[in-house]
């Protein structure tokens, strides 16, 4: 009677064999899903940034409409927000945005007009990537990339 009552009680809980096995798959699961997760989110963000840069890009346009020309590397962005000072004087200045939201990594986005990748009617505008440095190979802008991608390093001068 003895034996069976601590036979029962003995298959009562894991052992800490079965206990590291389980411990063992589980690591080995998590290793190969999350760089595959960390990828995905890494590359999202670089989406969201791209998309970022081109409603920019309309948004300075209906601006140019407006106020018969780009803002300069001096006013920048914030002329979407609030009324530039400076050269050139805005036409029919309106707010076009109510912010200003950062980059997916929490940097501001770039702006020079005149660009320097874009020429002389265009501006520039970019977000200086996951490393936060600009003008390294992971920015990304509103140009073309040598050999036809749709982003390049960004230009030295920003506002």
């Amino acid at each position: 009677m003895k034996s069976r009552r601590l036979l029962k009680n003995a298959r009562r809980g894991f052992t800490l064999v079965e206990i590291l096995l389980v411990v063992v798959i589980l690591a080995m699961i998590a290793a190969f899903a999350v760089p595959s997760l960390l990828g995905t989110q890494e590359q999202a963000q670089k989406d969201l940034a791209s998309s970022s840069v081109k409603d920019f890009e309309r948004h300075l346009k209906l601006y140019r409409l407006n106020n018969g020309a780009y803002p300069s590397s001096e006013q920048g962005l914030k002329s979407l927000v609030e009324k530039p000072e400076g050269e050139p004087v805005p036409k029919k200045w309106s707010a076009i945005l109510e912010e200003l939201s950062p980059d997916p990594w929490g940097n501001e986005y770039k702006y020079a007009f005149p660009g320097e990748k874009n020429g002389e009617k265009k501006p520039d505008i970019w977000s200086t990537g996951p490393d936060g440095q600009d003008g390294t190979d992971d920015d990304i802008g509103n140009w073309a990339k040598e050999g036809g991608g749709s982003e390049e390093e960004a230009p030295a001068e920003s506002s």
